[in-house]
């Protein structure tokens, strides 16, 4: 077996969802167009490989370079499987990326003491010639690539990040690699129409500055977007040659644009395609109207999970959300009237909160027509402006990363004890979907024995996690 150039790995750990890793599919066609054709993508969630199997894997492979895609709740697992690699594989050069390495920028090195290197935001540009300057040993100096986290010396360092402004440039994931065909139906929204299902994303960054949110640490306030020549060139091949029948948007504001939500549709309409399509990361509620809503239900659009966060207006202004509880009743209404079956993000915990806010929260989602309710509880995610004030107040110092997950509650506001925090978590839940009209129709939704088994694990995990 020839040696792996460059191996991409989703690395162990508990995940609600098991999707194509299409941010390592990215950077995978970054690499081939740079000519470094001995590429893989080593998904742990997926392949279901704890630290030791995956380590027995990237051991057989012997990769010149290593690149671990990290979120917070990861922190543990790479930092164990880095540190077993560097012993086994002491000439593979480990390095880090994603949301978590780019909130931290070059203190992912002080976290990830194994790591030779990191790169913080988007790295479609600044891989490539790390690959250049480590495989072909060209002369590129670390200033000129984008993104990069470095030790010189005993100093750490971190050079500019740059946005890739030209999305069309960066062509599509490398399906090969991660067909959809090869992923079990436990999609991102738990539920889900036709089967296979394929992510995409049509745009990157968000202009909004909702406090709680980390995207805007990794893909930045400006709001780019792909051609919709390039987007229906991906969603044939994902059709054609994969057999793709569901797809689902994962950007942050697909509908920034009325116009081209519309305009996609059509061009979607005439296609004639058999597919459905939903938005898991959720649409943007003040941008949507009947026109739109009516051409994404005749296209396929058969729901989606809308940002709610609170029945308080209180919170919602201090989250800097830019909505009202009346527009949210109005836009979760016309929703439901063009025949698209809402859901709901909310988010509890937030820093200020109180147990009214709560409680609000809890009555204003049973009293929307909503078919699901997702109540997360606040996590202090590195990077985002609620944490930036509760580190710079003191209320909390750095958490434990893997504590970062919505099911779990890494923090409190005053006046709350995170027990109490997690005691209403579980009551929400159970108080709005077993509710006979919510809870049957769950039921009815559900498509395998598999799919079964994942829905009851989440509600497992959801109602037991401290």
């Amino acid at each position: 077996m020839s040696q792996t150039d460059f191996l991409l790995v989703v690395p162990p750990g508990k995940s609600h969802y098991v999707v194509p890793p299409i941010g390592l599919g990215y950077l995978a066609t970054a690499l081939r167009k740079a000519g470094f054709d001995r590429v893989a993508i080593l998904d742990s969630i997926k392949e279901n490989l704890d630290i030791p199997k995956l380590t027995d894997r990237i051991k057989s492979l012997a990769p010149r370079i290593l690149g671990f895609q990290v979120f917070s709740t990861d922190f543990s697992s790479v930092r164990a499987c880095s540190a077993i690699i560097k012993k086994i594989l002491p000439d593979t050069i480990i390095v880090v990326g994603g949301p978590h390495v780019s909130a931290r920028g070059f203190r992912s090195l002080i976290d990830f003491a194994d790591a030779d290197y990191g790169f913080q935001g988007e790295a479609e540009i600044g891989l490539p010639l790390f690959a250049r300057w480590i495989l072909r040993a060209e002369e590129i100096p670390f200033e000129e690539v984008p993104g990069l986290i470095y030790r010189d010396g005993a100093e750490l360092k971190a050079t500019d990040r740059v946005l890739v402004e030209d999305l069309d440039s960066l062509g599509f994931p490398a399906w090969d690699l991660m067909p959809p065909s090869s992923y079990p139906d436990a999609p991102q929204g738990a539920f889900y129409k036709k089967f296979p299902i394929a992510p995409i994303a049509t745009t990157r960054g968000c202009p909004y500055t909702c406090a709680f949110c980390g995207s805007p640490v990794n893909m930045g306030n400006k709001l780019r977007f792909r051609s919709l020549e390039s987007v229906f060139a991906e969603m044939a091949l994902l059709y054609e040659d994969y057999g793709v029948r569901e797809f689902h948007f994962i950007d942050d504001m697909f509908n920034a644009s009325k116009k081209r939500v519309v305009e996609f549709c059509k061009r979607l309409w005439s296609l004639n395609l058999d597919i459905s399509y939903t938005f898991p990361n959720g649409l943007r509620l003040n941008t949507l109207d009947e026109e739109s809503l009516a051409w994404m239900k005749k296209t396929g659009a058969y729901a989606f999970t809308v940002g709610i966060e609170s029945g308080s207006q209180r919170i919602l202004d201090s989250m800097n959300k830019k909505l009202t509880l009346e527009m949210i009743r109005e836009k979760v209404g016309l929703i439901a009237k063009a025949g698209i079956e809402p859901s709901g993000f909310f988010l509890i915990g937030f820093p200020g909160e109180t147990k009214e806010d709560m409680e609000k929260t809890l009555a204003f989602a049973k009293s929307l027509p909503l078919k699901r309710a997702h109540f997360s509880n606040f996590l202090p995610l590195p990077g985002t402006e609620a944490t930036r004030k509760l580190l710079e107040s003191g209320e909390i110092t750095e958490p434990n990363w893997e504590d970062l997950s919505y099911s779990h509650t890494p923090y409190s506001p005053p006046g709350i004890t995170k027990k109490e925090l997690k005691a209403f978590q579980r009551r929400a839940f159970l108080e709005f979907h077993l509710r006979p009209r919510i809870l049957f129709r769950m039921i009815r939704e559900i498509n395998s024995p598999f799919h079964l088994k994942s829905i009851a694990l989440r509600a497992k995990d959801y109602l037991t996690a401290s």
